[in-house]
């Protein structure tokens, strides 16, 4: 320590000329900061940071840039991201025939007999106003199998995909009296017309080929690039199993891992893995739990996914979907199950996210991890829920009371907002994921993607928040829109708060992680619609650069 010198006290990086949003309090706006070893030095006017300036500090003027801290989101699954980046994306997709020539496109780039997978059509934004079918499929692809998952809870397959599971008009639909039972779609005739729904995906699911190590670890690093480049640089990744978890952990000691990820283990309510027994040995035999890491990869929760969807109309709901008076959508656990579960994972240490998309589902479960505080209460576990479209005047009141946060997949409202409406009419729709409601109401929330049932990007989100516009420019209940600057909180410094993490990350103040985005254009200003194309020029994890179009 005697040897240490003024230089060696100097920061490393110092960016200024710019326009900083701390997201602090006591300094929200600043035009320059200073980072050593990772961390923010300092944050001030240009003149005072720029003073600390040793022989070796790099220093970065950025031309008046905005600068915020980077952004994190609370439910994102980004290995699955990075494998649908490297197949077939239809979020896009307008009509049948533009699924069909994204599928010819890439059928001319592959042999013959190769499986062809892709993500993210949605029938409610189709023009033709019917499901695609495999015959529309067989018509491009008659010598590969091919399945294209919709936005959620459905897949497509081609009659390749489907003989390659034996699957023909004399095959069942999954049991009722398992966990979300699932159904094929039948024509006139009774044959499946290559649509699978809920259960029933993993008829096709179990043939399609196993994804390796390798490729698992090539998608955690091909989402990385893609998140990066968007100044991401946490997320939240739900419903892991342990061999998934295995593949973090070798892209992180590769080097690759550039976005800091909390790990949540698949937990009940699995489509893919209903057996309990399976599940509570695996939580189990973890041993550690909830917070167990470091900055940089950390396990976080267990997920639960105790209901569907309400494009799909299965999430479980008071009131009937639309144009269905017996559907108020399906229960797949019992509401003492649901405690008993809940209670389990918490005695354990686990703080639990669970998916809550109807308004009785919702209920249930923060009434259950309502229960599982007062029975044992203990201020190191979080409880939360996703989605969280219809909180009830119960609900808001307990989740209040437990400091419950909601997490607000926010893109939903722009990309399927329009099935929203289809579902539950356009009264009902507007009132789904009510930010403002949640925030009068003492309820912390932070925003997410859910990707990749809709798109990653949080400015797209963020636009949703703004502006509650589908993508045909319908407007979903302005009264629960929020300001830029709220939205951005939402992605950052509320954010760190979920995961236990806002002491280290989430602001631009001293001590903190030098975790930051430049971007490209001032999200304050730009026109609403210009949002949706902002991007990071620079963005730094822990001092480090991940990312670099500065010019």
């Amino acid at each position: 320590m005697e040897n240490m010198s003024i230089r060696d006290l100097a920061p490393d990086l110092i960016l200024t000329d710019a326009r900083i949003t701390t997201m602090a309090d006591d300094r929200p706006e600043a035009g320059a900061l200073a980072i050593k070893d990772g961390r923010i030095l300092a944050v001030g006017d240009p003149d005072d940071v720029e003073a600390l300036a040793g022989p070796h500090t790099w220093t970065i003027r950025l031309g008046g840039r905005r600068v915020i801290p980077g952004i994190n989101d609370t439910h994102n699954h980004m290995m699955s991201t990075g494998a649908v980046l490297n197949e077939i994306s239809l979020y896009d997709a307008r009509s049948i025939e533009e699924i069909k020539s994204a599928v010819a496109e890439r059928v001319a780039a592959s042999p013959p007999g190769a499986w062809i997978l892709g993500r993210g059509w949605d029938e409610s934004l189709l023009a033709d106003r019917r499901f695609p079918n495999r015959h529309d499929l067989d018509e491009v692809a008659p010598n590969n199998p091919v399945v294209l998952d919709r936005v959620w809870n459905m897949l497509l397959a081609n009659s390749a995909a489907m003989m390659a599971g034996d699957i023909g008009r004399h095959t069942p639909d999954p049991p009722a009296d398992q966990l979300y039972a699932g159904r094929i779609e039948r024509d006139e005739r009774g044959d499946p017309t290559g649509v699978f729904r809920d259960r029933a995906k993993g008829l096709i699911q179990s043939v399609v080929p196993v994804r390796t190590l390798a490729e698992r670890e090539m998608h955690i690093r091909t989402a990385c690039r893609a998140y990066n480049r968007l100044g991401i640089t946490s997320v939240a990744e739900p419903g892991l199993v342990p061999e998934w978890i295995r593949a973090y952990q070798n892209v992180r000691r590769s080097g690759n891992l550039s976005v800091r990820t909390s790990l949540c283990l698949a937990g009940w309510g699995s489509s893919m893995e209903p057996d309990e027994s399976v599940i509570e040995g695996r939580i189990a035999d973890v041993a550690v739990y909830t917070g167990f890491g470091d900055p940089l990869l950390r396990l976080d929760t267990v997920k639960f996914m105790p209901d569907g969807g309400v494009g799909d109309r299965t999430a479980l709901m008071f009131e009937p979907y639309l144009g269905e008076p017996d559907n108020c959508g399906q229960f797949v656990v019992s509401e003492a199950d649901l405690r008993s579960r809940v209670q389990w994972c918490h005695d354990r240490g686990w703080s639990i996210d669970a998916h809550t998309c109807g308004d009785r589902m919702q209920e249930m479960v923060v009434k259950a991890f309502a229960a599982a505080y007062d029975a044992n209460p203990d201020p190191t576990i979080r409880h939360r829920i996703h989605h969280g479209y219809f909180p009830t005047e119960t609900t808001l009141e307990l989740m209040q009371r437990h400091q419950i946060p909601a997490l607000a997949t926010i893109p939903f409202l722009t990309n399927l907002g329009e099935s929203f409406v289809s579902s539950v009419g356009e009264e009902r729709a507007s009132k789904m994921m009510p930010v403002q409601t949640y925030l009068n109401a003492g309820v912390r929330v932070a925003l997410g993607s859910d990707s990749p049932v809709t798109t990653y990007n949080p400015f797209v989100g963020m636009y949703s928040a703004v502006t509650r516009k589908t993508v045909y420019g319908r407007e979903l209940g302005l009264e629960e829109a929020v300001s830029r600057e709220v939205a951005l909180r939402l992605y950052t410094k509320d954010a760190a708060w979920v995961t236990f993490e806002d002491d280290i990350k989430g602001t631009l103040e001293p001590g903190k992680l030098a975790d930051i985005a430049v971007l490209d254009r001032d999200l304050f200003s730009v026109p609403d619609e210009e949002m949706k194309d902002i991007s990071s020029v620079l963005t730094l994890l822990g001092g480090e650069i991940v990312h670099d179009t500065l010019q």
